[in-house]
């Protein structure tokens, strides 16, 4: 009783005061609305670790993130992107781990959070709900930093509802008719249009062959200070395919980490394997004094190649001006001056067993430019050991699980640092696989 007497005079005297009111407005409420409206992305975590599907409660939440979108207060703008910056992409950061300057990792975090704040301060800055759903809607064509992995539509990826751009406008106008009190007589109607954008599509995987997707686990910072470990792994995976009866073994990016073609003895060996099993497997290309970061194919004693097309930011080149380049490697410690090449601007195909496959390296996977023509089947290989750990899996899983339901494409995907598996359109899920078996 005295500690309530005591405290009951001092508490409106917190409320009201300048800290308590600036806190409330620039961190608890905004960040609160910003984990809110992450959820769709952070359910996720149980798909990804634990294999459970929740459609239906994936497709409440991203209800409540665009709700969330359409009403937030114009004052929260700013700081409500700052936190939805940090709550999705604090991992862009993680790879400076393995710079000679780990700390400037959380300059990035906080760099990146303030542009994404400022870009949420853009998309709404109105309050008008028409501007918002415009702006929610092409927020998806926008590139921050080159990266173009804010797409609020994915957040249905892992619903029950459609995922085209139609269907997420439709989506968007519903959530904004059900929080008018004024169109509240359209409530019921719009609830029941809800159920016209479910998507009912099931549909069968269907691959032609044998596949071994596999999935690695070598820590980024040992890579290259056990080569001779790494490559014995890589042909013991290939070994052990062959032992299996498996057509086809994929292997991850840079699963070799150096410029394979330039090593000879190895070139021979997968060469000479090739006549028992297709292998497809990541590492770097060289011509002409040129790097690439590439797919092998080597199949029936020759080999092809695709180079990645779209670089990833930070990773293989820098979205900055030039005069800013010099300076930014003093400060990380990296050399970004030999940034890998690309030698063309649109995906590549490849051919194995009389199919045609997308080539997707990485980043690749997770941008719309890689699903032009809308291909059947995708090869993507990643390396998330750079990210590792992060929600950096998980965000690219959504991406790719969106990217997949909208172009229609079966996605397999072998990775380092993360889980392999596939990824395909159904709307019930069949990802988490170590090693997927098509008969």
């Amino acid at each position: 009783m005295f500690n309530k007497i005591l405290f009951i005079p001092i508490i409106p005297k917190i409320k009201n005061s300048k800290i308590f009111i600036g806190l409330k407005s620039y961190i608890l409420i905004p960040f609160s609305l910003a984990f809110i409206f992450s959820i769709p992305l952070y359910l996720n975590i149980f798909t990804y670790y634990k294999t459970i599907y929740f459609p239906y409660i994936n497709g409440i939440f991203a209800l409540i993130s665009i709700f969330i979108f359409i009403n937030i207060n114009r004052k929260y703008r700013f700081f409500f992107g700052f936190f939805v910056g940090i709550l999705w992409f604090y991992w862009i950061s993680l790879s400076f781990r393995f710079t000679s300057s780990p700390n400037i990792l959380y300059i990035v975090i906080f760099f990146v959070s303030v542009i994404y704040g400022i870009f949420f301060y853009l998309l709404l800055f109105f309050k008008n709900k028409l501007f918002r759903i415009f702006s929610i809607s092409i927020a998806s064509y926008i590139s921050i930093l080159g990266f173009d992995w804010f797409v609020p539509d994915s957040i249905l990826a892992f619903s029950v509802f459609r995922v085209d751009k139609i269907s997420f406008c439709l989506i968007t106008l519903i959530i904004v008719i059900i929080s008018l009190k004024s169109l509240k007589i359209y409530r019921f109607i719009s609830l029941f249009a809800l159920i016209l954008l479910v998507d009912f599509k099931t549909q069968e995987i269907d691959l032609p062959s044998k596949i071994n997707i596999t999935q690695t686990n070598i820590n980024q910072s040992n890579k290259w200070k056990s080569l001779n470990n790494v490559i014995e792994y890589n042909f013991s995976k290939i070994q052990d395919s062959i032992f299996n009866g498996y057509k086809v073994v994929i292997l991850p990016e840079t699963a070799f980490p150096f410029v394979l073609n330039n090593q000879n003895q190895i070139m021979q060996k997968l060469l000479k394997l090739s006549n028992k099993i297709t292998i497809i497997v990541g590492s770097q290309r060289e011509d002409n004094g040129r790097f690439y970061n590439s797919t092998y194919v080597f199949e029936d004693g020759k080999y092809n190649f695709a180079d990645k097309v779209f670089l990833a930011p930070f990773g293989e080149y820098m979205p900055i001006p030039y005069i800013f380049m010099d300076i930014f490697n003093k400060i990380s410690g990296i050399n970004y001056n030999s940034n890998f090449n690309t030698n063309s601007k649109m995906p590549k195909d490849l051919i194995t067993k009389n199919i045609t496959f997308r080539n997707a390296i990485c980043y690749e996977a997770t941008t719309k430019k890689a699903y032009q023509n809308n291909p059947k089947y995708m090869i993507a290989i990643s390396n998330n050991a750079w990210f590792n750990p992060s929600i950096e899996p998980i965000l690219q899983m959504m991406l790719i699980k969106y990217y997949a339901r909208l172009h229609n494409t079966i996605v397999l995907h072998s990775t380092n640092g993360s889980k392999s598996g596939i990824i395909s359109p159904k709307t019930s899920l069949e990802f988490m696989v170590k090693n997927y078996n098509f008969l």
